[in-house]
């Protein structure tokens, strides 16, 4: 699952780079109704229950609906992480949701610091037994929360932009041998990071 800021710091031109990024990384996994499934939060001073774990079990369709996604830059909204995490929680994690109650790895992406306690939703959050992966974007964020949100310290990811999200997230499920695909096509301009996969 996904649940990614969409606050008035990131504009439009990083959400589309993340947007990319993500509906790239979910057509890559193995989906499907007994295997991988994926929902998708999007928050900012408000929240977007973008579509649920029983929404498609169709990676493309999956891809499609993240592509489909807009930016809403008509004022420059805050960021309530610590509410978002809560709201996930309530909106996701119920057997209504499609949710399976086993193995669930959340990825929660922000470029900044949470303008509300993050304590109680990571609680709540990690409460459930899922494993969250907090994503760092930019020097702007704030690795305290990050390291509350996270399930444990190797679950806190820094990248310095957001051409690096998608090489990041990769990454990570290929650690966690939940991605199926291994040709890569690298864009970073930044950073190199050089896997070896055996």
């Amino acid at each position: 699952a996904f649940i990614v800021d969409v606050s008035g710091s990131v504009g439009a031109n990083n959400f589309n780079l993340v947007r990319e990024a993500l509906a790239r990384t979910v057509s890559r996994l193995e989906t499907g109704e007994l295997l991988i499934r994926v929902a998708f939060m999007r928050y900012h001073t408000f929240f977007f229950f973008d579509f649920d774990f029983n929404e498609s079990y169709d990676a493309d369709t999956l891809a499609a609906m993240i592509r489909s996604l807009v930016y809403d830059d008509s004022r420059s909204f805050g960021t309530l992480t610590g509410s978002a995490l809560e709201a996930f929680v309530d909106t996701y994690l119920t057997s209504t949701a499609g949710w399976r109650n086993d193995d669930t790895l959340v990825y929660v992406l922000t470029d900044g610091a949470s303008q509300d306690s993050v304590v109680a939703g990571s609680q709540i959050l990690k409460s459930t037994g899922v494993q969250v992966v907090a994503l760092g974007i930019t020097s702007n964020v704030d690795v305290g929360q990050l390291s509350l949100i996270a399930s444990s310290p190797s679950d806190v990811m820094l990248v310095s932009t957001f051409d690096d999200v998608e090489n990041a997230i990769l990454d990570d499920l290929f650690s966690k041998n939940l991605c199926v695909e291994t040709t890569t096509t690298t864009t970073t301009t930044t950073t190199t990071t050089s896997t070896t996969t055996t």
